[in-house]
């Protein structure tokens, strides 16, 4: 089986240019970006569809989430989490509010190691 391989982003989220395949990511390195980047889907972040995602950044704004809210949300990301290629499993779950502020970290495990992850919306 042929690893994920994706080009590399900067702290923007614009894509690098790449000049070697060597600059290109692969295995963990790789399944974290992917994960970063399919979590920013959820927020609208992709600008040819910003139909795509659950208006999770509007309804930050709008009211303040409960633990419940929470605690839904958490679960909901790390459901989605596990059905990015190549994530096997993800542990290690964390989350709070801070004012509008939510924040959710966590480790995948995939075939080719591990990472952590840490998200803010």
């Amino acid at each position: 089986m042929v690893g994920l391989v994706i080009r590399p982003v900067d702290e923007n989220g614009d894509i690098r240019l790449v000049a070697s395949s060597s600059d290109l990511l692969r295995g963990v390195r790789a399944e974290s970006t992917l994960v970063h980047d399919r979590l920013d889907l959820l927020s609208g972040e992709w600008w040819e569809n910003l139909s795509w995602g659950n208006r999770i950044v509007e309804m930050l704004k709008e009211t303040r989430f409960t633990e419940a809210d929470s605690q839904v949300l958490a679960s909901y990301l790390t459901s989605y989490i596990r059905e990015t290629p190549g994530v096997i499993d993800v542990r290690d779950v964390s989350f709070f509010m801070e004012g509008r502020i939510f924040r959710y970290t966590c480790t995948i495990d995939t075939e080719e190691g591990s990472a952590g992850i840490n998200y803010t919306i």
